[in-house]
C-alpha cells in the first residue's frame, strides 16, 4: 500500500501526508480541532459558537428538500436561496461548513438504489459546483442502520454488505464531486457501528473514494464509546493500509434521557436533578475532549450539538418526574450546550468558553509545507515545483493552513 509519511514543518508543526490513491495526495493538519454541531445557525448563536473559538461547524443539507420532485435536475429556488444565503454568512464570519447530505429524494429507494447513486451523484456535483467555499461533504448520516434504505438497513441486509454498499455509491459519487471542485474534502457518513460496516466499504473496494473516515460514538459513558469505537476503527483501517487517513468523529454527545436511563433520576441519590444532569453533561464532555487532545485518535471532533433538547424517555414519565426548577423543562437538560431557549449558557458551554480548546491550533494562519511521496515513479504533482530525493517525490511550497487540508494530484510526467 502507498505510505504515509509524518514530517517536521516549521515551528515544530506536523503534518500527515495521506495518499488517497494513486493519483490523490492529500495533505493535513492532524492535531485534533473542535467543531460542533448546529441544526439551526442564526447569528445570535453563531456569535456564541465563534466565541468558543470554534470555526467549523456541522449543518445539515436534506436531499429532498432541495431536490424536492421525482424529476432529477430540478431544484427548489427557495431552497436554494436559503442555502446561497447561509454559505454567504457563514463566509462572511469565518466560518467553514461541514454539510452532510441525506435524505431520498422523491422516487429513490433501495429498489432502485444504483439509478438513485447516479441521480445523488449529480445532485452532489451541482452542489459542489454551487458552493466552490464549501470543502468538506459528508455524504449520508448514520446510513449504516437509518436515515435511508439505500444501502439496505430497511431490508434486513447484513452490516457487511450494507457497508459494500455503500462503497458502490461512493464509486458513483466521489468522482463527480471532485470532478466539480478538486478542493472538496469527501467524509464518509457518520457511522454508529465500527466494525462490519466500515468493513464492508473497504472490501467493497471504498477506500479511494472518500478521504475522511467518519464515525458517532455514542453510549453511556460517552467517552468509553468515544475512545474504544474510535480504536476499532483504527484498526480497520491501518489493516487495510489507510493508516494515516484522518479519521473524525462527527456526532458525541448526551441528553438527560440518556444520563437518567443509565443512572436513574439524581434526586433518587439525594441530588439535584437539574444541578446533577448539567455537571454530568459536561463531565461525559470534558473527559471526550481531553482524551482526543491527549491520544490524537481522531483528527476532527463535532460533538452533538450546539442546541438539542432530549431525545429519549425510557419510562414516559421524564418529563413529570424530573424535578426541575420553575421555567425549565426537560428539554433545557437535552443534547444541547444552552437551554431550549437557544441562547442560555449550560455549564458545558462555560467551561468551553473558558477552555478554548483550539487555542493552540493557530487557527488562520497559513504556511508552507514539503511534502514527501514515496512509491511516486512517473508521477509529478500537478501546479507544483518538486524533485526526487532519497526514493521519494519531494513536493515543494505545498500551502497548509492549521486545521486544514490540501489536495495535492498526481499526473504522468
Amino acid at each position: 500500500m502507498w505510505a504515509a509519511i509524518l514530517l517536521s514543518a516549521c515551528l515544530g508543526v506536523t503534518q500527515s501526508v495521506c495518499r488517497v490513491s494513486e493519483r490523490r495526495v492529500l495533505v493535513y493538519d492532524p492535531r485534533p480541532e473542535l467543531g460542533i454541531g448546529m441544526h439551526q445557525m442564526p447569528d445570535e448563536q453563531i456569535a456564541l459558537v465563534k466565541a468558543l473559538g470554534i470555526r467549523l461547524v456541522r449543518h445539515t443539507m436534506y436531499w429532498y428538500q432541495v431536490e424536492n420532485s421525482e424529476q432529477p435536475g430540478v431544484y427548489d429556488p427557495q431552497a436554494l436561496a436559503e442555502w446561497d444565503e447561509l454559505v454567504r454568512r457563514c463566509e462572511a464570519q469565518g466560518l467553514a461548513l461541514l454539510v452532510v447530505v441525506h435524505g431520498n429524494a422523491p422516487g429513490v429507494s433501495y429498489a432502485n438504489r444504483e439509478a438513485g447513486y447516479r441521480r445523488f451523484a449529480g445532485f452532489m456535483a451541482a452542489m459542489a459546483r454551487r458552493y466552490p467555499s464549501i470543502r468538506y461533504w459528508e455524504l449520508w448520516n448514520e446510513m449504516d442502520a437509518g436515515f435511508t434504505d439505500l444501502f439496505g438497513a430497511q431490508a434486513g441486509i447484513p452490516l457487511l454488505e450494507r457497508g459494500k454498499l455503500y462503497a458502490e455509491m461512493l464509486k458513483v459519487v466521489s468522482p463527480a464531486i471532485r470532478e466539480a471542485n478538486p478542493r472538496a474534502i469527501i467524509l464518509t457518513g457518520g457511522m454508529t457501528d465500527t466494525g462490519d460496516f466500515p468493513r464492508g466499504v473497504y472490501e467493497g473496494g471504498g477506500r479511494e473514494h472518500f478521504d475522511v473516515m467518519n464515525i458517532h460514538t455514542y453510549g453511556v459513558p460517552v467517552w468509553w464509546a468515544f475512545v474504544a469505537r474510535g480504536l476499532r476503527v483504527r484498526g480497520i483501517m491501518s489493516e487495510f493500509g489507510d493508516a494515516d487517513k484522518p479519521l473524525w468523529n462527527t456526532e458525541f454527545g448526551i441528553d438527560a434521557g440518556n444520563l437518567i436511563g443509565a443512572w436513574g433520576y439524581p434526586h433518587d441519590r439525594g441530588e439535584d436533578d437539574a444541578a446533577a444532569l448539567d455537571a454530568m453533561q459536561l463531565d461525559q464532555w470534558r473527559r471526550c475532549i481531553e482524551q482526543a487532545q491527549a491520544l490524537g485518535l481522531y483528527q476532527k471532533i463535532l460533538p452533538y450539538q450546539f442546541a438539542a433538547g432530549n431525545e429519549r424517555n425510557d419510562d414516559e414519565q421524564i418529563e413529570t418526574r424530573t424535578q426541575l426548577p420553575a421555567g425549565l423543562t426537560i428539554h433545557d437538560f437535552g443534547f444541547g450546550i444552552v437551554r431550549a431557549d437557544g441562547r442560555t449558557p449550560r455549564p458545558t458551554y462555560e467551561w468551553l468558553l473558558a477552555a478554548q480548546a483550539n487555542a493552540d491550533l493557530g487557527l488562520g494562519a497559513p504556511r508552507t509545507v514539503e511534502a514527501w511521496i514515496v512509491n511516486a515513479e512517473g508521477l509529478r504533482p500537478e501546479g507544483y515545483e518538486y524533485e526526487r530525493r532519497d526514493a521519494a517525490l519531494v513536493v515543494k511550497g505545498v500551502p497548509l493552513a492549521p486545521g486544514e487540508a490540501t489536495v495535492i494530484d498526481l499526473i504522468s510526467e
